[in-house]
């Protein structure tokens, strides 16, 4: 159900809920018209914890082969390619998820195709059409599948996320472009790599001034049909709200804070920074074009799994610019039985 009416409601929510200092880019996120690009959206869901993405590194490989964590999607390739070349050890370059789903472009991939001003849909007057085979949606997947090629696993298209955070755990691959949870928790886990993995933001595209990632949020919404509305709602404002979420950022790992006031903290802040060098920084960089780029519509489960067509370009089953075209062309089918063009 739509949550401004309990949002607004002062006999029911208590100011120290505070929903301005939920990050700006959050709300937004777990807002919808339930319509293709329509106005007036409805707030579903409180943010309770999200991820951005970020390049999280194998420091002491670094060292030793004297790399730079990338800065670009240029450099990543190149890095890669170096590490899968020259490491040894059976070292891959970038772990990166490839399997047939949905989740497989939700977290390095879509980071980067927005970074390059690509988009998954125009929308106009309600109707949307499918852009990903728009000339700015070709130069990044086209760089995405050569790195796969040549930095990524072999088995590449099984991987989910939990693949490539057990390589990363593991110093199997050299670096992700991914959840910068995935690299917190493998720095400071029961992991072969623990307390030696280092972080760094990533702009894909040189030309842009600075990241954009693409993010998960873990959120709280209240179903419609709830018959305690009202003890939902109370039970809502706890969990989200700054109390809750500052103990456990402080004591109990929650990364990452969804509250802009709790990044302020000293006492969290001083003790990531100190456990984990560079990750405060790194999130304070990327945060500002942290948000879901996906275009809000009712089939996003269906057209985003039809990016599994990555699978067919790095097999080199299909080359990039046509899978491209047909994939378009598939959305649009899709999108026009629905009734959505």
């Amino acid at each position: 159900m739509d949550l401004k009416e309990y949002i607004k409601d002062r006999a029911k929510t208590n100011p120290a809920c505070n929903w301005d200092d939920i990050l700006p880019n959050l709300r937004a996120s777990t807002s919808w018209s339930g319509k293709p690009g329509g106005a007036g959206a409805k707030q579903w869901a409180l943010p309770w914890g999200f991820e951005v993405n970020v390049v999280t590194y194998n420091q002491p490989l670094f060292d030793r082969m004297k790399l730079q964590p990338p800065k670009n999607m240029q450099e990543m390739m190149e890095t890669g390619a170096k590490i899968t070349r020259d490491a040894g050890g059976g070292i891959y370059g970038v772990g990166t998820p490839g399997s047939r789903s949905w989740a497989t472009i939700h977290p390095g991939f879509l980071s980067g195709y927005a970074n390059y001003g690509a988009k998954d849909f125009t929308v106009s007057g309600g109707k949307q059409q499918s852009a990903v085979n728009s000339p700015e949606s070709k130069e990044f997947p086209a760089m995405f599948v050569k790195m796969v090629q040549d930095s990524g696993p072999k088995n590449w298209a099984t991987y989910t996320w939990y693949q490539v955070n057990s390589d990363l755990g593991a110093g199997a691959s050299g670096m992700i472009y991914d959840a910068d949870s995935f690299g917190y928790f493998a720095n400071s886990g029961d992991t072969k790599m623990k307390g030696q993995l280092a972080y760094a933001p990533l702009a894909p595209n040189p030309a842009a001034q600075g990241p954009k990632s693409n993010v998960w949020i873990w959120s709280l919404a209240m179903a419609n049909s709830s018959r305690r509305k009202d003890a939902t709602w109370y039970f809502m404002q706890w969990a989200s709200g700054t109390d809750h979420l500052l103990f456990c950022a402080r004591g109990k790992d929650q990364i990452d804070p969804v509250r802009a006031s709790i990044w302020k903290d000293e006492e969290f802040t001083s003790r990531v920074e100190k456990n984990f060098p560079n990750f405060t920084k790194t999130y304070q960089i990327t945060e500002p074009g942290a948000k879901i780029y996906f275009t809000p519509q009712p089939l996003f489960f269906n057209v985003t799994t039809e990016w599994a067509a990555l699978q067919q370009m790095v097999a080199k089953q299909t080359p990039v610019t046509d899978a491209l075209d047909k994939l378009a062309a598939s959305i649009d089918k899709q999108i026009k039985q629905a009734g959505l063009a």
